[in-house]
């Protein structure tokens, strides 16, 4: 409609300007000015908005490709990924007491391994895991130990001696000399990628705490390792996450038993606390 007016309003002006030039008399030309400026106004402003609302439009389409391509894409990403909304995986239950007191870790692997039909204990993988053996020491203020990426630190069999564990490079070496590069270290990814992992039927050691909630900062210390100083807390812990739901992470936990659970948001706080620590087996 507004178009239809725009084509009529500039053919009148054109077809008036021709008619004021053609004409003489006076009463003649002054009507054909009068009209020229009516249609040449009219002209003006449908042009004007037509060209605002096709600047508006070409906005629009512009965000709305952009919403919709961003939405497709994640909605993609959703469907390559095919996680379900609820999962509960059956994984082996190994307690770690009362031969390893400070054995989380190798404990849990052991149930990560088992899960996977790989026939070994958790006092095998004591023994075979890689040792930090740097010295306990107190100086100037200052405690000197063992690094966890390196080996597990002090003594995993009793708390009669210092001690702490191990974290997940070690641990993946331990995975891989049983079953290869099928041991996937997925430290440092989101915990989206724990959740897919677990959608897929596979459970994940994880590096928590033993709260399964954020720690303050005060249940932190700092070490001096012969790689440099690391910050680490006594809270320390390690379970096999083997489900989850909208609102819980379910958990074989290697002090407390089978499938047990925290709330969904502070388990993961807890675990990105720990620097992200995971490890998996994929057999895809």
């Amino acid at each position: 409609m507004l178009t239809t007016l725009f084509i009529i309003s500039i053919f009148m002006f054109f077809f008036l300007l021709y008619f004021y030039k053609s004409y003489r008399k006076k009463i003649i030309q002054y009507m054909a000015l009068l009209y020229i400026l009516l249609f040449g106004t009219i002209s003006i402003g449908t042009g004007g908005y037509l060209l605002y609302t096709a600047d508006i439009e070409w906005v629009y389409a512009t965000d709305y490709q952009t919403k919709l391509f961003t939405t497709h894409a994640n909605h993609h990403l959703t469907l390559d990924t095919k996680v379900e909304h609820s999962v509960k995986l059956d994984a082996p239950m190994v307690y770690q007491l009362p031969e390893l007191p400070r054995g989380c870790e190798v404990t849990t692997l052991s149930m990560l391994l088992q899960y996977h039909d790989i026939d070994v204990d958790k006092l095998t993988l004591a023994s075979q895991i890689v040792k930090d053996t740097t010295n306990y020491k107190q100086e100037n203020g200052q405690i000197f130990f063992g690094n966890p990426h390196e080996g597990f630190v002090g003594d995993m069999y009793s708390f009669e001696n210092p001690g702490y564990g191990v974290y997940h490079q070690p641990l993946t070496e331990l995975a891989k000399s049983y079953v290869g590069n099928l041991a996937q270290d997925l430290t440092g990814s989101d915990f989206h990628r724990v959740i897919e992992s677990i959608s897929q039927q596979k459970p994940v050691l994880v590096i928590t705490n033993a709260t399964f909630q954020p720690l303050a900062e005060e249940a932190f210390e700092t070490w001096q390792t012969p790689e440099g100083p690391i910050k680490i807390t006594m809270k320390e812990h390690a379970v096999l996450v083997t489900g989850y739901d909208k609102d819980f992470i379910y958990f074989n936990d290697p002090l407390k038993g089978k499938q047990k659970k925290a709330p969904k948001h502070a388990f993961i706080s807890a675990w990105e606390q720990m620097g992200k620590q995971a490890i998996t087996i994929d057999y895809d």
